[in-house]
């Protein structure tokens, strides 16, 4: 359930910065109020997240998404008072509110009380995940958290993003990749091992990811097009 609501925000994310109009509704209360800070603290945006009387709130949210598209919204509503609402109205607000309808669980028994728990890495996998799906090109060739046959360490090497048709993979990095040695070390012998196995790497900050991912998206398009002019000669 978490990861499916982190690609909604993901996908939601993409959808502004393409300029349409989006309203994230947060369908579960306190958890997505959660979730939501979370998410705008990682991502480095100033969002808007809106709550109280439902009607009044999706209407201003529309206002302001259609006056400022790229900029967060968010409209923070219980189960029984989004479906009461919803019932019967077949208007632009309301299929504002589907494409926006963001259901937000209850966590485990085991996880209740603790935090969400999103980092940078994850929010920037989702976020970039969500951008190749969504563009022509990329759709359908990456997968998220892959595994490889050859060991890294005591486990399968894993890969953020891969693309085995293609023989692409994307890391993304914390900024901590770099300021750390042992961890600047550990990338770079990955790197070196991914390469013998016949696949393209490409490392991304996840601070440039969170910042504007349309670049991340042409990075791994340039990397696509080596791959199919490799093919084609």
């Amino acid at each position: 359930m978490f990861d499916s609501v982190l690609r909604r925000l993901a996908r939601d994310h993409w959808v502004r910065l393409h300029g349409t109009p989006r309203v994230t509704v947060l369908v579960g209360g306190a958890r997505g109020r959660e979730i939501w800070d979370q998410w705008i603290a990682v991502s480095s945006t100033a969002g808007t997240l809106l709550h109280g009387e439902f009607d009044d709130r999706i209407r201003e949210a529309v206002a302001r998404a259609l006056a400022d598209p790229t900029h967060p919204i968010a409209v923070l509503v219980t189960a029984d008072a989004a479906s009461h609402w919803r019932a019967g109205r077949d208007d632009r607000l309301a299929a504002m509110v589907d494409e926006g309808w963001v259901t937000v669980g209850d966590p485990p028994v085991a996880e209740r009380g603790r935090p969400a728990n999103l980092d940078a890495r994850s929010v920037a996998e989702a976020t970039l995940y969500e951008a190749l799906e969504a563009t022509p090109a990329t759709t359908g060739r990456f997968r998220l958290n892959e595994a490889l046959s050859v060991r890294f360490g005591p486990t399968a090497a894993e890969i953020d993003l891969l693309s085995r048709g293609d023989r692409i993979a994307i890391e993304i990095d914390g900024i901590h990749h770099f300021a750390d040695p042992d961890c600047y070390r550990r990338d770079r012998r990955k790197d070196l091992l991914l390469q013998t196995q016949g696949l393209l790497v490409v490392r991304l900050l996840a601070e440039d990811v969170m910042r504007d991912v349309r670049a991340a998206v042409n990075a791994v398009c340039q990397a696509l097009a080596y791959r199919l002019g490799e093919r084609a000669r």
